[in-house]
């Protein structure tokens, strides 16, 4: 790479700054709006000026890497951006009604995205928090400053959105493995067979995390598909109904946080494709107070031996007070 940026050098080493600086080319087009507006609109050079910025836009663009963390408004600070937003919005021009309010938007559809959907093609991977959160807070930050993502997508935004979909796609259809293996396997949680299928079960969740993150930018039945229909009711339950996870309660909080919060807004029933996932919980609290019983039945033993204090001390750190008063454990004439 610092290779590539030494030769990037000599591109525009021959060309007058006039004709590869962002800042003098607009300054021209500044100046033919300024005294000739009529003709300037009427030659629709709003349209045109994302296409000829393009390459130099592009040539400042070639070390930017959406994947890394500090990558969220970085372009912002490139010489080309406050020279396009200048001529966008600058110089008293903000009261001025003029198709160029939108050119700057245009321009980032038209340079930015398309290096972001190489990106998204050739090197990220949606098993990686890091770079899944680089990614998706690039494309947040486009959709809240620039409006890009919202109404009728361009070209290059369908582009980009279809280059994201086919990824995770292809991670969840390719990449996502949870073996099976016979309970006798997986009844002590240090053998070679547990630890792997615990592994790839925490890296499926990790997934599920990752895709949440695409929330209001992917159609919302697309992200469902991937995140319920695939990977959790395909997957995921499949471990966790098989009872031999170390912690299902907080795999199941794991997962549940990782579903968009959209989701569930103004809507009293569980979706459809987490039924499942419901039932699975359901049967876990009632496992769960079957358990609780068991240790009443155990306390109620304590009592008819008179170990009061026992049962105090239990009662305490296990936070059973109520049951204790419920079952009248402290008082072995009632038993």
């Amino acid at each position: 790479m610092t290779d590539i940026q030494s030769r990037s050098k000599d591109v525009f080493s021959d060309v007058q700054d006039d004709f590869c600086c962002v800042k003098n080319i607009l300054a021209r087009f500044e100046e033919w709006r300024r005294s000739y507006s009529e003709s300037y609109h009427n030659a629709y050079i709003s349209l045109c000026l994302p296409k000829l910025l393009n390459p130099i836009i592009r040539h400042q663009l070639l070390s930017w890497n959406p994947l890394q963390e500090s990558s969220c408004g970085e372009f912002e600070n490139h010489p080309w951006f406050s020279a396009v937003e200048t001529f966008c919005h600058g110089h008293g021009h903000e009261e001025l009604e003029h198709t160029d309010r939108q050119t700057l938007s245009s321009t980032i559809e038209k340079t930015v995205l398309p290096k972001m959907t190489a990106f998204v093609e050739l090197v990220w991977d949606p098993m990686s928090h890091q770079q899944s959160a680089s990614l998706s807070g690039v494309c947040h930050r486009l959709k809240e400053d620039y409006s890009i993502f919202q109404g009728e997508q361009s070209k290059p935004v369908k582009g980009f959105i279809e280059a994201v979909i086919q990824r995770l796609r292809n991670c969840v259809d390719e990449d996502v493995f949870i073996p099976l293996y016979p309970k006798r396997c997986l009844d002590d949680r240090s053998s070679p067979q547990c630890r792997f299928r615990d592994q790839q079960f925490w890296t499926g969740v990790k997934l599920l995390g990752n895709m949440g993150r695409w929330d209001l930018l992917l159609p919302e039945a697309v992200l469902k598909e991937l995140m319920l229909d695939k990977l959790l009711n395909r997957y995921l339950m499949i471990t966790l109904c098989s009872q031999t996870l170390s912690n299902t309660t907080s795999a199941c909080k794991k997962i549940a946080e990782s579903f968009p919060i959209s989701w569930f807004e103004g809507d009293s029933q569980c979706l459809p494709q987490l039924q499942n996932f419901r039932n699975h919980i359901v049967q876990d609290v009632h496992r769960i107070c079957k358990q609780q019983s068991a240790v009443i039945e155990d306390l109620k033993v304590l009592s008819r031996i008179r170990c009061y204090d026992s049962i105090m001390a239990l009662a305490e750190k296990y936070h059973y007070q109520d049951a204790i008063y419920a079952h009248q454990l402290l008082n072995q004439e009632s038993q």
